[in-house]
């Protein structure tokens, strides 16, 4: 590679030779250091060789010499490439300068690509990225890829594995993450808790694993009762408190309550519909240098902006920092509609059933539901009462209280 780099920057010719003494002309060359390669020989015995551009003035004496003729059939290199364009100094400037630039950019990290992470968002892990310096522009060579994973495992309990490495001018972050239910990461926050009930209700059943049960099946309850105690009392043989043993509290809760609902529909809504009609403008970004094209239109009364962007992206992940997009605006029309008994009932029971299903969705059994609907002044009023049986329990913090002093037995 590297010899290849010096013969073009030194130019080169290649000749064909004839006659009878082609054969003494090379060796003539070898003897007074005239470099040669690429040696064949053709069909009719000519010889086809290269020799560099500096050597071919001193080649006179020795074709004279053996009466060898020769033919320049091709030039190459720099000193050609030069003599060709110099009536266009700019555009060959300007072709250097573009080439030094890409050199430059090259050596840098212009996209970053977060995978696979599900629980923490793009947005988390590009922050905490800029927060150790890693942003848009970072010399390649500046990012530590161990310390990187480490920190990233370190920092964030979710991130079991972490692998960090480059592709072209890209910086690829990938991740794992620990499935872990939220129950068992509260036990693990707080080894020494309480289960105590989140609102009035109920109990329905109760099933202990660990803990002291202080309430049974078919017992009221009210927000912030303890339900199942984390601490344990030791007794000794005179039937007192010797100590106290904690642990975390343990235990499935069943608890029949009832909540309520609310909602409200306006009597008059907005619809907006669009229209069809758009117009584009187009922008182009360096770095964060932004061009856009200027508006020649009148703008709508009401409308929707879309941008598209696009990355500069060259064979083999070569991202550059040029970007190029559209700005789209869509007309949007607003009509005032006023909305029925009939439509309001209709998007009632809409809203209402996405509610249910939420709840659902959280384990909640729904056991009997009654919601009425008024209209008012401004709008439907939506109101009622549903009676459901959920998981009741919520962690506390164990109160930690002292030991009993030890008593000294008195002889009599």
């Amino acid at each position: 590679m590297i010899l290849r780099l010096l013969r073009f920057v030194r130019g080169f010719l290649v000749l064909k030779l004839r006659g009878r003494n082609c054969e003494r002309f090379l060796n003539l060359c070898a003897n007074r250091g005239i470099a040669t390669w690429q040696l064949s020989v053709g069909e009719t015995g000519e010889v086809l060789v290269c020799i560099y551009l500096s050597d071919f003035y001193r080649l006179r004496p020795l074709l004279r010499k053996t009466k060898v003729k020769l033919r320049i059939e091709k030039r190459a290199g720099l000193p050609f490439l030069v003599q060709r364009y110099r009536k266009r100094v700019v555009f060959v400037s300007i072709l250097a300068v573009m080439m030094v630039c890409v050199a430059f950019l090259s050596t840098r990290i212009w996209r970053i690509e977060v995978l696979g992470n599900s629980s923490l968002g793009d947005e988390t892990i590009l922050e905490y990225l800029k927060q150790e310096g890693i942003t848009y522009g970072i010399g390649r060579d500046a990012i530590d890829n161990d310390g990187l994973e480490l920190a990233l495992r370190q920092d964030f309990e979710q991130v079991i594995w972490a692998s960090v490495y480059e592709k072209g001018t890209k910086l690829v972050v990938r991740i794992q993450e620990k499935l872990a239910s939220q129950k068992e990461t509260l036990v693990s926050q707080n080894p020494c808790t309480d289960l105590v009930a989140k609102r009035d209700a109920t109990i329905y059943s109760i099933v202990t694993r660990s803990g002291t049960p202080l309430v049974k099946a078919e017992d009221t309850v009210k927000a912030g009762d303890i339900l199942v105690c984390g601490r344990q009392e030791i007794i000794d043989d005179n039937g007192e408190i010797s100590e106290y043993y904690y642990q975390s509290a343990d235990a499935d809760i069943l608890g029949i309550s009832t909540i309520s609902y609310e909602d409200e529909i306006p009597l008059k809504r907005v619809e907006t519909k669009a229209s069809g009609a758009y117009h584009d403008r187009y922008f182009f970004r360096f770095l964060d240098y932004r061009i856009t094209t200027p508006k020649l239109y009148a703008a709508f009364d009401c409308s929707e902006t879309i941008e598209e962007t696009n990355q500069l992206c060259l064979p083999g992940s070569f991202y550059l920092p040029v970007y190029v997009g559209r700005i789209r605006e869509k007309e949007q029309l607003q009509c005032v509609e006023n909305v029925s008994m009939e439509q309001a009932k209709k998007d009632a029971l809409s809203h209402f059933s996405r509610f249910l299903t939420n709840l659902e969705e959280n384990g909640v059994r729904i056991i009997d539901k009654n919601v009425m609907i008024e209209k008012e002044k401004e709008n439907y009023h939506i109101y009622g009462r549903l009676k459901i049986c959920e998981d009741i329990t919520q962690r506390v913090p164990t109160e930690v209280l002292e030991a009993p002093a030890p008593k000294e037995n008195k002889e009599e």
